[in-house]
């Protein structure tokens, strides 16, 4: 039998994330994981070289969905009164913030725990979670890249100006469709509409944004102004809205799990909308189910693989990846660090989390070979 390696888990541990892990974990045969808590390690009171030893592998959990958690990231970037902050569901606090915190965890981990292996490295972890710098990255397979904008009117002055004005604007730095924008403006009678997960609130203190399940459209100019003003001050970058391919009434793009360099787990998000993410409502479908061709699967492995190949000390990546309706190669729109969330979701007989803890066992193994 294969010797155990310790396995340390840095996360929430009351999360799912963390549950799914030790349960694959005891799958592998392995032990249990350390789990050491983010909140441990922003209050202080964990001091990773004393936890972590010579041959630990690390993994990073995402650390949502605990606003304990949130408000320590906040106040590490900068913001003074984060600790004041209430929880209020779907709230979008200061991303921009959250994201230099973010970064400076992850840059603090990293040197606490330098010379061990990781599932996916810190730095990794930032480069994706930093769309616009990740797109930089990967420049050959995605999107091009679009203009900086800082306000709704320098937005609206460049897409007045062109011949396609379908876009999406996405923050710098979120998951889960926080903060997303499709936008539409039609030159011949000079109408605007936008699709967003972003719901405004008008308070006493002033507006509030939240995260909505549902999307919302607007057709005034005010409100795309208002929502479009917010997330070029926290800062967002615009991308060109590609029409998806179809499968029967709805449009779909692929999260595929690029593992070991590989492509593994794959499934089509199925949406009637423009947002495809199936914590909005919409349907999952196997690829099976989509007929695409051989050719089209052996571009998709390429891209998995050269994509992996840009972020060498990192294990795994989720990654979304359009097929252009109009036949065209497949395109990566982001490589996500925690996308590997996919319950019920097997290859191989293996979920993602059984999927990753397998390829780091089959990488020692190979290195004590």
């Amino acid at each position: 039998m294969q010797k155990k390696s310790r396995f340390v888990l840095i996360g929430n541990p009351e999360n799912r994330r963390v549950h799914f892990f030790q349960e694959a974990l005891q799958q592998a045969g392995q032990d249990a994981a350390l789990v050491i808590p983010y909140l441990g390690i922003l209050n202080g009171e964990c001091k990773l070289p004393d936890v972590l030893r010579d041959g630990d592998t690390v993994r990073i959990e995402s650390p949502g969905e605990n606003f304990a958690v949130e408000k320590k990231i906040l106040a590490l970037g900068g913001l003074e009164n984060a600790s004041e902050l209430e929880d209020e569901r779907g709230r979008i606090y200061h991303p921009r913030l959250w994201f230099q915190g973010f970064s400076r965890l992850m840059g603090s981990i990293a040197q606490q725990a330098a010379g061990l292996h990781f599932f996916n490295h810190p730095e990794d972890i930032i480069s994706m979670f930093n769309k616009p710098l990740c797109k930089q990255i990967l420049s050959a397979h995605t999107l091009p890249s679009l203009p900086v904008f800082s306000s709704y009117d320098e937005f609206f002055a460049y897409a007045e100006a062109q011949a396609y004005s379908r876009f999406f604007i996405k923050l710098n730095s979120s998951s889960s469709a926080s903060g997303i924008v499709a936008y539409e403006y039609n030159k011949r009678n000079g109408k605007e509409q936008a699709y967003s997960t972003v719901e405004i609130v008008h308070g006493i203190d002033g507006e509030r944004y939240y995260n909505s399940l549902k999307i919302k459209k607007y057709t005034t100019r005010d409100k795309i102004q208002n929502i479009l003003d917010f997330l070029f001050a926290q800062g967002a970058m615009v991308e060109s809205w590609i029409p998806k391919a179809r499968h029967e009434d709805s449009s779909y793009d692929l999260r595929v799990m690029g593992i070991a360099g590989q492509r593994r787990h794959a499934i089509a998000r199925l949406s009637r909308g423009p947002m495809t993410n199936l914590h909005l409502g919409n349907q999952r479908c196997a690829v099976d189910e989509l007929e695409l061709p051989s050719a089209t699967w052996q571009e998709i492995d390429t891209l998995v693989e050269k994509t992996m190949l840009a972020f060498p000390r990192s294990l795994y990546a989720g990654l979304d990846i359009l097929l252009p309706r109009n036949d065209k190669s497949p395109v990566l729109l982001e490589a996500n660090a925690f996308g590997d969330l996919l319950p019920n979701l097997l290859h191989k007989d293996e979920n993602t989390y059984l999927a990753e803890i397998n390829a780091v066992l089959e990488r020692q193994r190979l290195t004590h070979a």
